[in-house]
């Protein structure tokens, strides 16, 4: 879900990320934030912010990531 949509130019861009997790897992999940500059390919994406999170519990997990501008 997006926080503030739409937001100015200069605040951060707040997603809150909900998930669930089924069984235990051995890794830590990434999640990324990916500005995509061109629908023809991927050299012109931007990745705009990256989180790892972990260790997760089985059950719903939430988290709000933010992206500065």
């Amino acid at each position: 879900q997006i926080l503030n949509n739409p937001c100015s130019y200069f605040s951060p861009f707040q997603f809150e990320i909900t998930f669930q997790v089924i069984s235990a897992l051995k890794e830590d999940l990434e999640f990324k934030i990916v500005y995509v500059g061109s629908a023809q390919g991927e050299q012109h994406d931007q990745t705009l912010e990256s989180v790892m999170v972990g260790p997760l519990p089985v059950g719903v997990s939430k988290f709000i990531l933010e992206v500065s501008p």
